[in-house]
């Protein structure tokens, strides 16, 4: 079974890691804790330059209203079945954590495709910080905190989990909450100012 990433290779290339584990940009993450009983959970910490875990493939990734651009799509080979995943790419920054599973119940209808389910995917800006967190809640885009060149919360995008449409965001100045916007529909909102 095959679980895909795709990283365009253009974002790749201007990230440097400020949290660099090792001098050397080819070191291999892998380390494992693994459950002692049932109530527990597996957890690994992997890297995308490990062959042994994923498979790596240059694509090119078409979307609507923009041109074709070269990715490296990486597939994990053979996923843990309710294991905790740490995944981290080329330099070392985490891109990836949540928890692998084959099958996922929600609201009574069962998913068989295996994936992370609820999630939480890094995006870095080309300092190497944290720029962006998208939170994935069973298996539906769940909420996406972005930060400033301070790594202060600077916004929160909350999502609709059946439509994906934004249901409200909440801004923030220096770190503190500023004001939340409520959506209504597409591209009507009221706001609502926090009480200082």
């Amino acid at each position: 079974m095959f679980l895909s990433f795709f990283i365009p290779i253009k974002y790749q290339c201007n990230c440097q890691n400020e949290f660099r584990n090792s001098e050397n940009k080819n070191s291999i993450i892998f380390k494992g804790k693994y459950k002692k009983s049932e109530t527990e959970t597996d957890t690994l910490w992997v890297s995308h330059n490990d062959t042994i875990v994923f498979k790596k493939e240059e694509v090119i990734t078409t979307r609507p209203c923009s041109n074709p651009e070269l990715s490296t799509k990486y597939n994990l080979i053979t996923p843990i079945n309710n294991a905790y995943y740490f995944i981290y790419n080329e330099k070392q920054q985490l891109i990836k954590e949540g928890k692998y599973t084959y099958e996922y119940t929600h609201i009574g209808a069962t998913k068989k495709s295996g994936s992370f389910y609820n999630s939480k995917d890094y995006h870095y800006d080309s300092n190497g910080c944290v720029d962006i967190i998208y939170y994935t809640a069973d298996g539906r885009n769940h909420k996406a905190e972005h930060f400033d060149k301070k790594n202060r919360l600077n916004k929160i995008r909350y999502f609709d989990k059946k439509s994906s449409d934004i249901e409200k965001i909440e801004i923030y100045k220096k770190g503190k909450l500023k004001e939340t916007k409520i959506y209504t529909s597409f591209n009507k909102y009221y706001t609502i100012k926090a009480s200082d």
